[in-house]
This record gives structure tokens, sequence and C-alpha cells, in this order.
């Protein structure tokens, strides 16, 4: 084996690992962030609640559980009870 085959094995081995911890620390994020939801929940005010009443008349109850889920990394079980308490309060 020649030198530039022994830096490249190494570079891609080296890339392997990096890789590895950063995947590794996403999810370690992930995990705290809904860690961080459970403990501190949205504050759920009046606006907040109109403000998903008007997502649910314009895009449905559906695609605002998605909304939800995406944007405040909420599990599914918690966007849907969140729209279904709004939906019924309407």
């Amino acid at each position: 084996m020649d030198w530039t085959t022994i830096m490249l094995t190494a570079s891609l081995i080296l890339n392997a690992f990096l890789l590895n911890i950063i995947a590794q620390q996403a999810k370690d994020m992930s995990a705290l962030k809904r860690k961080q939801l459970h403990t501190e929940p949205i504050v759920q005010d009046a606006e907040f609640h109109a403000s998903i009443k008007e997502k649910i008349d314009t895009i449905g109850m559906i695609p605002t559980v998605k909304f939800l889920r995406e944007t405040y990394d909420l599990s599914l079980l918690e966007a849907k009870q969140l729209v279904d308490r709004v939906n019924e309060k309407e």
C-alpha cells in the first residue's frame, strides 16, 4: 500500500467516526428537547388557542396536528390532544 491509500483509508474511518458522534448528539438533543417540553409546557393562552383554531378552520385537523408536531416537537398524542381540546372549546 502506498501512502495515499493509507491516508485515504484513515480519512474515511475518521469521517465515519465523526458522523457517528454527530448523529448521536443530534439524537440526544432531540431527547432533551422532548424532556424540556414535558417539564415546561407550551404556553397555552387565548391567543395561542385562537391561532390553533384558525389553523384547524383553514387547513383542517390532521395538517394542524402535523404542524404542531413539526413546530413544537410534540408527540402525536400531545398534538392530537391539544387540537381536540381547542376544537372542543369552540
